[in-house]
């Protein structure tokens, strides 16, 4: 190929921690996560993102490089830095034994970070759980901007209560093994194959102690205090469980799921602990509740015995198989293992031995891994290593080699290796040679393809020299590191992820998007696939229609306590959120918005008739939903509700789907509010600058006689007159911010928003209702 086209160059001051496959990974929300020994990086792409150009991250790529700005990967940032850590536990004042002494506190850091599922918290985001070289654990999350914005600790792992120490020889000493976190571990959300996808959270952090005890937590980050809560612990030996690995949840029948927990400890053993999910459905006036039981235990003896070196980067890969791959690298060799009771040709162990690649003075093929990813394209693993190499592992699901065996040219170790030790060249300022090198301390894939993005250091091994870590500087790189066809790989990636994604898997549209955005954001390549891109997302989806009149609710008339009103907003949420083809259009409605700011006029047109079909459906859902709650709810309407039903009959008469819908709480609002003359009542709200009654009659868009206009909440539809709201990642369409968010409930509206049936709808929707993604308050 020719020279690699580099998209991305940041400089990222500080020391990196010890390489590893988690050093730089991607979160739920479509956030790249950079791990260095002082400060965490968080990266967001810009593709997609309505933000402010002045809040973009200058690139450092030299001048005549890029000729082309459509091929410039560009980022917002936010950083945490290790002094708002906070106090670190000390351990010696706890327990005087020397088997609590924990080295790491003499050198503080940031060890690792690994990251939940998306749509947890006030702010649906991700959290994050961070692991200090103290050996403690804390939990971060956004504070109103998860994007540019100040991330705080919000829950400390150490106010855990663990279950009681087994009989041992030093109960004390054993109690403090058991607090010092070695390793972490957060699993994905389950799908239970229901539908709706039940509101419930079934992802769990497991923690690995010095004590040899792997415990299970839940994250309980929906009230306005954040905890941890411990759910189950299961000893897998004596010995620290340096690494933990989570498999994805596999389900073989609704409400049941299960995943594996690879644990790696201090004398180089692997266990298997296999853990299972079952729903238990509790009562409620409302769709349906559920509980979580957790069952654990710990499989037999894997095929593998004790291993005569160091674990340094594992991870489970889910290839083209049902049954998870668990991949591990030693010095030099790469292992491959698979449950032996699949009954596969690749069920057990596999090891392969790496080969050095000469790329450089400094090249090993026993340096540690930095990297793995899976490109299920070619079926093939691609493993960075610290020495600036890249090596693969073809046909993974079956019986995987070492190398290529596939009749691409560019795609070899080699060449890959090659255009990764290019682009350094390219990057750096002075003259570099063999005896430099480009040392990887993180690698992962951007687009799923070709396209990876990496940090490295420049390193010169034969020096001997002593570096302070105020003099260390690695450089973040986003480059194509071989060539492939990338206009098919978009339009087959769209047509499976518009047609197949799933809501459970909690990821926002915009990280589904990821791969195909920065490829879009080139006007050129829209003009290329136009017409199989619009097909794509004009297609209709009938079992949106089917799927919103068959949903209907049992009417409430017991008392409206605050567990009622929970189990209400739960509901809201179930079937706002929770339907997979509702899902769907909302992935090409932000799709097909973001192209129509890319292109010529004329596709502009053909993307805006869609984005209003599209839009229109949605609307069509979200109404339905809001009215079969108001049915349900019918006998806790009162007058200071009255006007914001009003509001939801006057948009749905215009749907004629939902026209005979309106008229019945219509007329049942006429038997049970007899005092109140409902004909008279109009939902129109005054100006809040001249006070002037603006008429209902655009749910978007409201503007006075005197030509004063303002937005409408997307939630409520009532006019948007405070700044106190939030704002979409997306499509920038605002909200008014719920109880949750504001010191104030339902802040800024006035009377005939100020009611439990707003302030529910405001705390049901967490992400948007049009495009699906999260929410941020920029006062």
């Amino acid at each position: 190929m020719n020279e690699p086209i580099i998209r991305t160059s940041l400089s990222l001051p500080g020391e990196a921690p010890f390489p590893s496959a988690n050093t730089i990974q991607w979160t739920e929300d479509g956030q790249l996560i950079v791990v260095t020994k002082n400060k965490i990086f968080i990266l967001s792409p810009a593709s997609g993102i309505q933000t402010d150009p002045t809040a973009l991250v200058k690139q450092e790529i030299p001048d005549g490089i890029v000729s082309d700005r459509y091929n410039v990967v560009q980022w917002v940032r936010t950083i945490v830095e290790w002094e708002t850590i906070g106090e670190l536990r000390q351990w010696p004042v706890e327990n005087q034994d020397w088997g609590s002494v924990s080295l790491g506190s003499l050198d503080p850091g940031f060890r690792s970070v690994t990251c939940s599922p998306s749509n947890l918290g006030i702010y649906s985001s991700c959290v994050y759980a961070v692991l200090t070289s103290a050996l403690q654990v804390s939990v971060w999350g956004p504070v109103k901007n998860q994007l540019t914005g100040k991330w705080i600790k919000i829950a400390d792992l150490s106010d855990i209560g663990f279950n009681p120490a087994p009989t041992v020889p030093n109960p004390a000493l054993f109690k403090i093994l058991q607090a010092q976190v070695a390793s972490t571990s957060w699993s994905t959300q389950a799908d239970f194959l229901l539908s709706p996808m039940p509101v419930v959270d079934a992802s769990l952090l497991a923690v690995g102690s010095r004590a040899g005890v792997v415990s299970f937590v839940r994250f309980i980050g929906n009230t306005n205090e954040n905890m941890l809560r411990h759910v189950t612990s299961l000893s897998v030996g004596d010995r620290w469980i340096v690494q933990l690995a989570w498999s994805t949840w596999t389900s073989s029948q609704p409400g049941h799921c299960r995943a594996y927990v690879a644990c790696c400890t201090s004398d180089r053993h692997v266990k298997i602990v296999e853990v299972t999910q079952v729903l238990q459905q509790q009562p409620s006036p409302f769709s349906a509740s559920f509980g979580i039981a957790v069952e654990c235990k710990l499989l037999g003896d894997p095929s593998f015995p004790q291993l005569p070196k160091v674990i340094t980067s594992m991870k489970w890969i889910q290839a083209q198989r049902d049954t998870p791959i668990l991949v591990f690298g030693t010095s030099g060799e790469i292992h491959i293992w698979t449950y032996e009771a699949d009954s596969s040709a690749l069920s057990g162990c596999h090891t392969i031995a790496l080969q050095t690649q000469s790329i450089s003075a400094g090249a090993t093929c026993f340096a540690p891994m930095s990297g793995i990813t899976y490109n299920r394209h070619y079926d093939t693993l691609i493993i960075s290593l610290t020495d600036g190499s890249f090596h693969l592992v073809s046909h993974l699901s079956t019986g995987p080699v070492l190398g290529n065996l596939t009749a691409e040219a560019d795609f070899t170790a080699g060449t890959i290796s090659a255009n990764a030790r290019s682009v350094f060249f390219r990057l750096e300022d002075s003259n570099v040679g063999r005896v430099d090198v480009n040392r990887i301390d993180g690698m992962t894939s951007y687009d799923d393809g070709s396209t990876y993005a990496w940090i490295h250091e420049h390193t010169r091994p034969t020096d001997f020299d002593y570096k302070h870590d105020a003099k260390h500087v690695s450089s973040f790189v986003v480059a194509e590191l071989w060539q492939e066809a990338t206009d098919e790989s978009v339009l087959t990636g769209l047509e499976h992820l518009t047609s197949s994604i799933k809501v459970s898997t909690s990821k926002t549209p915009l990280a589904h998007l990821r791969p195909f955005l920065f490829r879009l954001d080139d006007p050129e390549t829209i003009i290329r696939i136009r017409d199989r891109l619009l097909h794509i997302l004009s297609r209709p989806s009938a079992e949106v229609s089917n799927l919103g009149l068959s949903f209907s609710l049992s009417l409430y008339t017991g008392e409206l306590s605050t567990q009622v009103r929970d189990e209400f907003t739960r509901s809201l949420r179930i079937h706002l959120f929770g339907w997979d083809s509702v899902f769907r259009l909302r992935v090409k409605l932000l799709v097909a918005t973001f192209c129509k700011s890319r292109v010529i006029p004329e596709v502009q047109g053909q993307l805006d008739a869609i984005i209003a079909s599209v839009a229109t459906a949605i609307r069509f859902r979200v109404l339905l939903v809001i009215l079969r709650h108001i049915q349900a709810m019918l006998s806790h309407i009162s007058e200071r509700e009255i006007l914001f039903v009003l509001r939801c009959i006057v948009q749905a008469l215009t749907i004629p789907e939902l026209a005979n819908d309106a008229q019945q709480i219509l007329t049942t609002l006429k038997s049970a509010v007899p005092n109140t003359n409902l004909d008279a009542l109009n939902p129109s709200e005054p100006c809040p600058a001249c006070h002037a009654l603006v008429p209902f009659t655009d749910p978007n868009l409201a503007t006075c006689s005197n030509g004063h206009k303002w937005q409408r909440c997307s939630i409520t539809s009532f006019i948007l007159s405070t700044p106190m709201v939030r704002t979409c990642l997306g499509c920038s369409r605002k909200a008014y911010l719920s109880s949750r968010q504001s010191v104030v409930p339902a802040s800024g509206l006035h009377n005939a928003g100020s009611n439990w049936l707003v302030e529910d709808l405001l705390d049901a929707v967490r992400r948007c209702l049009y495009c699906g993604n999260n929410f941020v308050t920029l006062v």
